[in-house]
């Protein structure tokens, strides 16, 4: 069994998948739906769910668009890492818009890739910090010029921990 989380259109459910012979069941709570699928073309699919038919098509050029009988529909599927992640704070990163970076969980800053004054766009590699055995490239979320870094290399940080500013 496979938990994920399903956004869609302002709606959250939390589901669990199991796959029973040809059938794909998620379980939300004490409700089941029951999926079959098959594709009639590339990126088409008839999907029969609960004794309903629908036609789900998967848009090429935009990852987490569907399109539901003919109704587009954006999805996101966090599965049990991304859940775990969130839970940790992980995502926030990707919507803060100030330029103030801090650890989004406890970990040892390896790199830093620049110094106070440097120009960075939105996207360049701020810093590598190493938690949970793995190490993470942190971008900037936005650009400006670096005022601060709170840190050094080989220091280990706890959550919440001011790494860098950017003004």
């Amino acid at each position: 069994m496979m938990k994920f989380e399903i956004n869609a259109n302002n709606r959250s459910i939390e589901a669990n998948f199991t796959g029973e012979s040809s059938e794909l069941v998620i379980k939300t709570g004490e409700n089941e739906l029951r999926f079959e699928a098959i594709q009639v073309q590339p990126g088409v699919h008839s999907v029969l769910m609960n004794n309903r038919s629908f036609v789900v098509g998967v848009c090429p050029n935009e990852a987490n668009r569907v399109n539901i009988n003919g109704t587009p529909i954006n999805l996101e599927l966090l599965d049990a890492v991304h859940l775990h992640l969130r839970e940790l704070g992980w995502d926030s990163l990707k919507e803060v818009k100030a330029g103030l970076i801090s650890a989004q969980i406890p970990g040892l800053v390896t790199k830093i890739f620049h110094g106070a004054g440097d120009e960075v766009s939105e996207g360049d590699p701020l810093f590598l910090i190493e938690a949970m055995k793995m190490e993470n490239e942190i971008k900037s979320p936005i650009a400006g010029t670096v005022k601060r870094i709170g840190v050094t290399e080989g220091q280990t940080v706890e959550k919440g921990t001011n790494i860098i500013e950017i003004e």
